[in-house]
C-alpha cells in the first residue's frame, strides 16, 4: 500500500557519523574552518541522460562552504546548481543544500560520489536560504527522501509537496551506500518507475535478486516544489 512520505533529512546521520570518523574524503573541506565533511553514497549514472542527487547539510542547519565529487572514471561528469547572484560566496550561491547531476560524456555507465563541505550558518539559529535575500535566486524548494532496498522485492512510495505548493518537477536515482563504489552494471538490478499523479510522485522500485544487502542499494526520491 502507498503511503505518503514526507520530506526526509537525507543522510544526516550518516554524514554526522562520517564525520566523527574523521576527514574529508576529497577536497570539499579544504581550507574551511569549522568545515563538516558530508560524503553521500555512490550514484549510479545511466549511459544516456542526466542523474540527480540532492546531498543535504546535517539536519539542514548549515551551509555548504565547500563542495566536491569521486567518480568510477573521468568520463563521468559531476556538476552542481548554484544561485545566481554576486559575489559568489558561501549562503549567496548554495544553501542547506546542493542539487548534484551527473553525465557520461561517452555514454558509458559509471558511478559518483557527491561530498559536501559544511558550515554553521552565521545567524546561528535557523538556515535562511539563499533565495530569501538574493532577489535573483529561484523560487523553488528541492526535498527528498530515501528508500531503503532489499533484494526481490517490490516498493511503492508516494512523495509529495508541502499544502500550497505543487510540484515543479521531480526525480529519482539509484545510490549505494558502500564505502567503494560497486561495478556500474549493479544499477540495472534496480528499476524505478516513476510518475506524477494528483499532484504528488508515485515511485515503484523493483530490485532483483542479483543484488546483495551488502550493496546497500538505495532510491532517492526528490521533488522541486513553488508556490
Amino acid at each position: 500500500m502507498k503511503r505518503l512520505l514526507t520530506f526526509a533529512l537525507v543522510a544526516a546521520v550518516a554524514a554526522l557519523a562520517a564525520s566523527a570518523a574523521g576527514g574529508a574524503v576529497g577536497r570539499e573541506c579544504s581550507g574551511i574552518p569549522t568545515c563538516v565533511d558530508v560524503p553521500g553514497p555512490w550514484v549510479a549514472v545511466a549511459a544516456s541522460g542526466e542523474s540527480q542527487f540532492l546531498l543535504d547539510c546535517p539536519l539542514r542547519r548549515g551551509i555548504v562552504a565547500g563542495i566536491d565529487a569521486r567518480a568510477t572514471s573521468r568520463d563521468v561528469h559531476v556538476s552542481f546548481d548554484g544561485l545566481l547572484g554576486s559575489p559568489i560566496a558561501p549562503g549567496r550561491t548554495t544553501t542547506a543544500y546542493a542539487m548534484f547531476r551527473g553525465v557520461s560524456a561517452h555514454h558509458s555507465q559509471g558511478l559518483f560520489q557527491p561530498l559536501l563541505g559544511c558550515v554553521p550558518s552565521s545567524s546561528g539559529g535557523a538556515q535562511t536560504t539563499a533565495y530569501t535575500i538574493t532577489p535573483a535566486g529561484p523560487a523553488l524548494q528541492l526535498g527528498a527522501t530515501v528508500l531503503l532496498l532489499e533484494p526481490g522485492t517490490v516498493r511503492h512510495a508516494t512523495l509529495g509537496c508541502p499544502h500550497g505548493e505543487s510540484i515543479a518537477y521531480s526525480w529519482d536515482a539509484t545510490a549505494f551506500g558502500t564505502t567503494n563504489p560497486p561495478s556500474p552494471a549493479l544499477a540495472s538490478a534496480v528499476n524505478v518507475h516513476r510518475a506524477v499523479r494528483k499532484g504528488s510522485v508515485a515511485v515503484t522500485v523493483q530490485t532483483s535478486e542479483a543484488m546483495t544487502l551488502a550493496d546497500r542499494a538505495e532510491v532517492q526520491i526528490g521533488v522541486a516544489c513553488a508556490k
